[in-house]
C-alpha cells in the first residue's frame, strides 16, 4: 500500500465517521419529532393550554421516546404508553396546564368541542400547516376533526 492509499484510506473513514454522527443526529432529531407530534395530540385532546405545551413537552421527553414504529414508549421500561393518561397524571403536579374552570360545573363550550373530537376555527383552518398537523392528529387518534365558525 503507498503513502497515496493509506492517505485516502484516512480520509473515507474520516468521511464515514462524520456521516455516521450526521446520520445519529438526524435519526434523534426525527425520533423527537415524532415524539412531539403524538405529544401535542395527546395535548390538544387533554385541553392543556397552548402556552403549557412547551413545558409539559420538555417534561415528558424526559421519561418518553418513540420506537422505530413511531409510537411513544416509556423510557424506564422500554413498553408502549399512553400520552394522554401521563397527561392526566401530571394534573395534580402542574394545575396550571390546564386552564381554569368555566365555573358552576359547566364544562363550557372549549372544554365540550375538545371532548369530541380536535377543533379548528375557521381561521386556523386556513394555515395549510395547522390544518395539516390537525388531520394528521384526527387520523392518527381516530377522532373526527371539526371546523367552528
Amino acid at each position: 500500500m503507498t503513502e497515496t492509499d493509506f492517505e485516502n484510506t484516512e480520509a473515507l473513514q474520516s468521511a464515514l465517521a462524520e456521516t455516521r454522527a450526521a446520520l445519529a443526529e438526524a435519526q434523534g432529531r426525527a425520533a423527537y419529532l415524532a415524539l412531539e407530534a403524538a405529544f401535542r395530540a395527546a395535548a390538544h385532546v387533554a385541553g392543556l393550554r397552548p402556552d403549557a405545551v412547551a413545558d409539559a413537552l420538555a417534561l415528558a421527553a424526559e421519561s418518553h421516546a418513540v420506537d422505530g414504529e413511531g409510537q411513544p414508549v416509556e423510557l424506564a421500561t422500554g413498553e408502549a404508553t399512553d400520552l394522554a393518561a401521563w397527561l392526566d397524571s401530571q394534573r395534580t403536579d402542574h394545575p396550571g396546564w390546564w386552564p381554569d374552570s368555566s365555573g358552576g360545573g359547566a364544562a363550557g363550550v372549549v372544554a365540550t368541542a375538545l371532548s369530541g373530537g380536535i377543533t379548528l376555527t375557521r381561521d386556523q383552518a386556513r394555515d395549510p400547516a395547522r390544518y395539516r398537523a390537525a388531520r394528521e392528529a384526527a387520523s392518527r387518534t381516530g377522532l373526527p376533526l371539526a371546523i367552528l365558525g
